[in-house]
């Protein structure tokens, strides 16, 4: 189905040439399985050949892998969110460092692939500014050579959640980043975005011969569900409009494996879990809340079982408040709001660090949009006692409390915060390897920490082991 559809989108595999991949994510997990394995042999079907790169075990560890995509310019490249984002912090600390002519030129090409990135969003003009094609030959694919995706014909990204101004900020250089959405129970994609139907914010829409719906379901019983009505647009905040996004077709897993020498309880546990996952009419529940707009456009508000649930009863998705902050202020690494059953939300921030890469937590030095704050601060431990940061941070808060489309009342506020000494990583279990925070793990592992934000007074709470 994904390459049926990049076919007809940016002709991957209709030539006779070389399509080239570049895989670095685990092969167990379903991304790497299906792009590094099971797409280049489907690929080898048809007119063109398949070649694919495998990048050292260290490349992420070490920011190396633009080395290595360099030299396999893949035609095709999936960048989990942490990759596209330690990018556009690269990139971005080299912008702020060039001056005088070249700093104009490069803001007037920025300028005019933005116009020309908005003029691509789903019902948009698709006009191409006046300018453009000579500020990207001689600018943009530039930057883009230097990245080794000169010759990719589609860049996506999956596995975790991304923010908008990532993809905006691409979108400056005159890169589309697609999104596509799927689970391992569904055989990786289920939706994806393309060069002709894409908006900011949104996974895409339902591949070919998938069927993908927002229900409201009952707590006790997957079988009684209502699907929710189609919004106008991906902005609307609407509990109407939102529901569990559940998926059908023939891409779903017949079921979890039970093992029978594990006993019956194991057995019995496992028909379960299938009952819980897959309802009587096939169709299979992520967990995911969302909405899908009229025009087919699917968006994900934020996952049920990371939901904050307010002392008042409200249901919180804290990703698009998390996503504000990080938005409002490029030294911020990471946002987790706390606030189960509380009377108010508290939020643990880790600031960009060198070596904080989502495998191993870094170093106390600053890196990157972090080092920009204060010039006189260059540490993590430094920036936790210093007034510039804390104001920073703070001012990035309440522009996201302001923000009526990520807060929509008092009760989505964040009230108190922390700086955290280190990154969250995968070696410390609070990352998955595709980069995904797991909000209990980090809850559990703070719980002291958390309980001193809501016991101390002030806005801002010193972290202290």
């Amino acid at each position: 189905m994904v390459i049926r559809v990049l076919a007809d989108s940016c002709g991957f595999t209709t030539g006779n040439d070389q399509e080239r991949g570049l895989s670095y994510l685990p092969l167990s997990h379903v991304a790497g399985l299906m792009l590094d394995i099971v797409a280049p042999m489907a690929n080898n079907s048809g007119a063109s050949y398949a070649t694919m790169f495998f990048a050292r075990p260290y490349d992420l560890k070490a920011g190396s892998l633009k080395d290595r995509l360099q030299v396999a310019k893949p035609t095709l490249f999936l960048g989990v969110p942490l990759v596209w984002e330690k990018i556009a912090d690269k990139i971005r600390a080299i912008g702020a460092s060039t001056t005088g002519v070249k700093k104009s030129l490069a803001t007037w090409a920025k300028d005019l692939a933005m116009k020309k990135a908005k003029n691509s969003q789903l019902n948009g003009t698709f006009e191409v500014p006046c300018g453009f094609c000579i500020a990207d030959n001689v600018i943009l694919t530039k930057i883009k050579a230097n990245l080794g995706l000169e010759k990719c014909k589609f860049a996506f990204t999956g596995a975790a959640p991304i923010r908008v101004d990532t993809l905006e900020y691409f979108g400056s250089l005159g890169m589309q980043i697609n999104e596509v959405y799927g689970m391992s129970e569904c055989t990786g994609a289920t939706t994806m975005s393309t060069d002709e139907a894409h908006v900011w914010g949104s996974c895409g829409w339902e591949g070919p011969g998938m069927e993908v719906r927002a229900f409201k379901v009952d707590p006790s019983d997957i079988n009684k569900k209502e699907e929710v009505p189609k919004a106008d647009d991906t902005t609307v905040t609407d509990e109407a409009f939102m529901g569990e996004l559940c998926y059908r077709g023939r891409h779903i897993m017949m079921g979890y494996m039970a093992q029978p020498d594990l006993g019956a309880a194991h057995v019995d546990d496992i028909k379960k879990k299938n009952a819980e996952t897959i309802d009587a009419e096939g169709w299979l529940h992520s967990g995911d809340k969302g909405l899908i707009t009229k025009d087919g456009m699917v968006k994900i508000t934020g996952r049920y079982k990371e939901l904050i649930i307010g002392a008042g009863g409200e249901n919180i998705a804290p990703v698009p408040i998390e996503d504000a902050i990080k938005k409002a202020c490029d030294g911020i690494n990471e946002v987790m709001m706390v606030g189960d059953h509380q009377k108010y939300n508290c939020a643990l921030v880790t600031l960009k660090a060198v070596g904080a890469n989502g495998e191993t937590p870094g170093t106390d030095n600053l890196d990157a949009g972090a080092k920009r704050i204060n010039n006189a601060v260059t540490t993590i431990s430094a920036a936790m006692d210093d007034d510039v940061w804390i104001k920073a941070v703070t001012d990035a808060i309440n522009q996201a409390n302001k923000n009526p489309k990520v807060c929509q009342n008092n009760a989505f506020t964040i009230q108190k915060f922390m700086i955290l000494p280190t990154n969250f990583s995968e070696q410390e279990n609070q990352l998955t390897p595709t980069k995904k925070l797991k909000r209990k793990v980090v809850e559990t592992q703070y719980a002291a920490t958390i309980k001193k934000m809501y016991d101390t007074n002030g806005v801002y709470v010193r972290y202290s082991a």
